[in-house]
C-alpha cells in the first residue's frame, strides 16, 4: 500500500516578533511610521507632535570605535529633534549587561557632543527605552535625571533617560481587550504580539495604525528580514516566543525578581532548543539573555 504524504498548512498567521533588533529599526525609521513615533516622542518630551514631525531627522546609528581593538559599538537607533540627540533602544529583557550596554553608549553619545568641536548648548542628550519587561511601577513613561541623594539637585538637566513601560498596556490588552487601549498603548502593544488576526484587529479603524500593521506585514514578506531570522526554522522559532510569552501576564511582574534569584534554568533550556534549532549564537544570547561562555558551555554538554 502507497504511503501518502500529508501536507502540513502553514501558519499564516504568526509573525516575527517586531521587538528584534532590524524589524524595530526599520519600523521605527520607516516614513510612513513617522507620525505615530512622533506621537511617542510628544509623550517623552515637551515637544509638541507637529514640531518633532517637522524636525525629527535620522542620523548615524554606529558609533565610533575609541581604539582599534574596540569592536565597532552599533546603537538600536540615533535621531535629533533641532540638536536634541535621541539614542532609541529596544529592550526584549531586563538583563543587566544589556542595560548597562545602553547605558555606556548614553554616556558615550553625551561625550561625543562635548568634544565634536561645536559650540556647547544646551540640548538634550536623551536615551529612549522600548522595554518589554516593567522594570519600575506600573507608569507607561518614567524619566531618569542624575540627581543629588536628596533628589532636588541636578547638574546635567539635559542628561535624562525615558523607559517606556511596554507590559503594561500589553497586560490591559490580554485581560481587557483592545476597547481598554489608547491609541499609544495599541501601538506599543502591537510592536509585542505575532499575531496577523491580532494586528488587524488592533488596527482597524485608524490610519495610522493600519498604515503601522502593513509596515510590519511588509516586513515578514521581506525575504532580507526574513532570512535574518532563520526563515527554514520560523516555526521553530515561533514556538520559542510563544513559550516566552505564554505566561507573560506574571513573568512580566516577575522576571526581575527571578532573575535576581539565580533562576536561569528557563533560560539554559530554552537555548538548548535554540541550539537544536540551529540558531546563530549572537541571537541566542539576545534572546536569552546568557553569556556567550554559558552558550558555549551548553554545546559542550549537548556533545
Amino acid at each position: 500500500m502507497p504511503t501518502v504524504k500529508l501536507e502540513t498548512k502553514k501558519d499564516t498567521d504568526k509573525l516575527i516578533d517586531s521587538m528584534y533588533d532590524t524589524p524595530f529599526k526599520a519600523i521605527i525609521q520607516h516614513p510612513k511610521f513617522r507620525k505615530i513615533f512622533s506621537m511617542i516622542l510628544s509623550h517623552a518630551t515637551l515637544y509638541s507632535e507637529s514640531y518633532i514631525y517637522k524636525n525629527l531627522k535620522f542620523i548615524n546609528t554606529d558609533l565610533p570605535a575609541e581604539n582599534s581593538k574596540e569592536k565597532k559599538k552599533i546603537t538600536d537607533i540615533l535621531a535629533t529633534i533641532k540638536g536634541n540627540i535621541i539614542n532609541v533602544e529596544a529592550n526584549k529583557n531586563a538583563e543587566a549587561s544589556r542595560l548597562r550596554k545602553n547605558n555606556i553608549y548614553h554616556h558615550k553619545i553625551m561625550y561625543g557632543k562635548y568634544f565634536s568641536g561645536d559650540e556647547i548648548d544646551e540640548n538634550d542628550v536623551f536615551q529612549l527605552n522600548f522595554n518589554t519587561v516593567n522594570r519600575f511601577d506600573d507608569r507607561l513613561f518614567i524619566e531618569l535625571k542624575m540627581r543629588d541623594d536628596t533628589g532636588k539637585f541636578t547638574d546635567e538637566e539635559n542628561f535624562k533617560r525615558i523607559h517606556i513601560n511596554m507590559a503594561k498596556p500589553l497586560e490591559k490588552y490580554d485581560n481587557i481587550g483592545i476597547e481598554s487601549l489608547t491609541k499609544l498603548e495599541k501601538v506599543l502593544v502591537m510592536f509585542q504580539i505575532t499575531s496577523k488576526k491580532e494586528l488587524r484587529d488592533i488596527s482597524k479603524g485608524d490610519e495610522d495604525l493600519e498604515d503601522m500593521a502593513r509596515i510590519i506585514e511588509d516586513l515578514n514578506e521581506d525575504e532580507e528580514i526574513i532570512g535574518q531570522y532563520d526563515s527554514e526554522k520560523l516555526n521553530k522559532r515561533q514556538h520559542e516566543l510563544d513559550l516566552m510569552y505564554a505566561e507573560r501576564k506574571g513573568l512580566n511582574q516577575g522576571l526581575e525578581q527571578g532573575l535576581e534569584q539565580g533562576a536561569d534554568n528557563k533560560a539554559k533550556e530554552i537555548a538548548k532548543n535554540m541550539l537544536e534549532a540551529k540558531m546563530e549564537v549572537s541571537e541566542i544570547i539576545k534572546f536569552t539573555g546568557l553569556s556567550e561562555n554559558e552558550i558555549n558551555e551548553i554545546k559542550s554538554e549537548k556533545s
